[in-house]
């Protein structure tokens, strides 16, 4: 909802590249090399790959925000990261089911993110029709959830991405519906009750992975994540540099220092633990991506996290 369009817009093709070949690049380089590197099946590397490409939006933000980083290159960073996490969803079943058709993976893929786009529209489209007939703050506010839940509940009966049109909806509420169809009170009343949900949401989330942290297993596994967490931040590298070059050759003005930024700062977090936990029983080499993916996202949050935050203050933007 607080992603401007006219700011979206100016950086949109480094964003859905990002958010979508960015994370099936990523999961194939982080597959290949621990296929290579420590023997994993190819198919468990790259369901692992998978796993632990989508980007965390919270704590991305969280230090872009500390820092005081340009308005745009927030927005780049933090929109990717509610997208990709909607390419990894998407990709996942078709990962953990050890076989990969590439025409039928590459229809249901387009299905479903399509699928989500248009679902997150209609909704919203219907919302505001419906917004101009209430005029109530709190009921306006309460009315949002409908909105938001509806959106994901319809989208993912239809087989399509339920966050993909959460994500629509969003954007969609927050630049035409906030603006043309709610009064000063209700867009006050709206914003203040949505930054307390988040805040609820991803504490509890964050307290969830903790609660969930097994530190015996992380402890078998220390070899394993460290190798791990060296190559995502290797494939976060190789996906980041070929599409920000393509993306200013197709126009797009992104400076050369914001290149390094958006390669450092993928940082992972509770959408890939999600996904670990989600893994089936007696699926192979489980308990070990688990750790893995665990692992990860510690040391992205605590270590990568630490010296993207020392890197943005030095760098002055």
């Amino acid at each position: 909802m607080r992603t401007r369009y006219d700011v979206f817009r100016t950086i949109r093709k480094i964003v859905l590249s990002l958010a979508i070949f960015g994370v099936v690049i990523s999961a194939l380089v982080s597959g290949l090399v621990l296929n290579v590197a420590l023997g994993l099946p190819l198919a468990v590397a790259l369901t692992f790959g998978v796993i632990v490409s989508p980007t965390d939006p919270v704590s991305v933000v969280n230090v872009l925000k500390r820092t005081k980083a340009p308005d745009r290159l927030t927005t780049i960073l933090e929109t990717e990261a509610y997208f990709n996490d909607a390419t990894a969803v998407i990709l996942y079943p078709i990962a953990i089911s050890l076989s990969f058709n590439p025409l039928q993976s590459a229809t249901l893929f387009a299905y479903t993110l399509g699928g989500g786009v248009l679902v997150g529209l209609a909704v919203s489209g219907i919302a505001e029709l419906l917004y101009r007939m209430i005029t109530e703050p709190l009921a306006e506010t309460y009315f949002t959830i409908a909105v938001m839940f509806g959106s994901f509940a319809l989208a993912e009966s239809l087989g399509a991405s339920g966050l993909v049109a959460v994500a629509i909806a969003g954007l969609y509420m927050g630049n035409r519906t906030m603006r043309i169809a709610m009064s000063e009170e209700t867009r006050i009343t709206m914003t203040k009750f949505w930054e307390v949900v988040t805040f609820m949401v991803t504490s509890f989330a964050f307290l969830l992975l903790g609660l969930k942290a097994d530190a015996s297993m992380l402890g078998a596994s220390v070899l394993f994540v460290i190798a791990a967490f060296l190559v995502i931040l290797l494939a976060r590298v190789l996906s980041v540099y070929p599409i920000v070059g393509i993306a200013r050759a197709l126009g797009e003005k992104i400076p050369s220092s914001w290149t390094r930024i958006l390669a450092g700062a993928g940082l992972r977090g509770v959408i890939s633990v999600a996904l670990a936990l989600s893994l089936p029983e007696g699926y192979p080499y489980r308990e070990t991506l688990v750790a893995m993916t665990f692992g990860v996202a510690l040391l992205s949050l605590i270590v990568q996290g630490e010296f993207l935050q020392i890197y943005l203050k030095k760098s002055r933007l």
